[in-house]
């Protein structure tokens, strides 16, 4: 019985893997090849990042002296 377990085992963990590698190698099989000015039509289309601006026109990342955590900045 432990000798049919162990086996299972040793089975599942060297199919895990190879299922991992099958669908990662089935996916990047055949990448589509783009310039940047189409890479990013598509990106824009599946909803990617827009460029966001501030109402005045410049951009300010850094307005405040804290992080995203909210811990002051040195």
């Amino acid at each position: 019985m432990s000798a049919a377990l162990g086996l299972l085992v040793v089975l599942a963990s060297l199919a895990v893997p190879f299922v991992l590698w099958l669908a990662i190698s089935r996916e990047t099989s055949d990448p589509t090849v783009v310039d940047r000015a189409e890479a990013e039509r598509i990106a824009k289309e599946r909803g990617g990042r827009e460029t966001a601006h501030s109402s005045d026109g410049v951009d300010h990342p850094d307005d405040d002296d804290r992080d995203e955590w909210g811990d002051r900045r040195t």
